[in-house]
């Protein structure tokens, strides 16, 4: 299995919740961000707020920690890499 965030992984060709395998339904659908993406962080910033305000858990918390850690350290790492979402138009 390839990790996508520490919640979920590439199985084959289907995305798993890692914990039990369980994979998303197909016709479920899901919603990616890349690091890449300038307004990445700012989103899971707000995310993170609506989190507090939704009284999530700790371990939804540590996972979003750690992604907003990852992202931020690649765009200090990578800065000629930040685009504006959807610049490309898919090429």
């Amino acid at each position: 299995m390839k990790n996508i965030d520490g919640k979920f992984s590439i199985d084959g060709d289907r995305i798993v919740k890692t914990s039990n395998g369980e994979p998303i339904p197909e016709d479920e659908p899901v919603f990616l961000l890349r690091a890449r993406d300038r307004l990445a962080i700012p989103l899971l910033e707000i995310y993170n707020q609506l989190s507090i305000v939704d009284g999530c858990n700790d371990y939804h918390f540590a996972a979003l920690n750690k992604s907003i850690a990852q992202f931020a350290q690649f765009a200090r790492l990578n800065p000629g890499k930040m685009k504006q979402p959807s610049v490309t138009r898919g090429l």
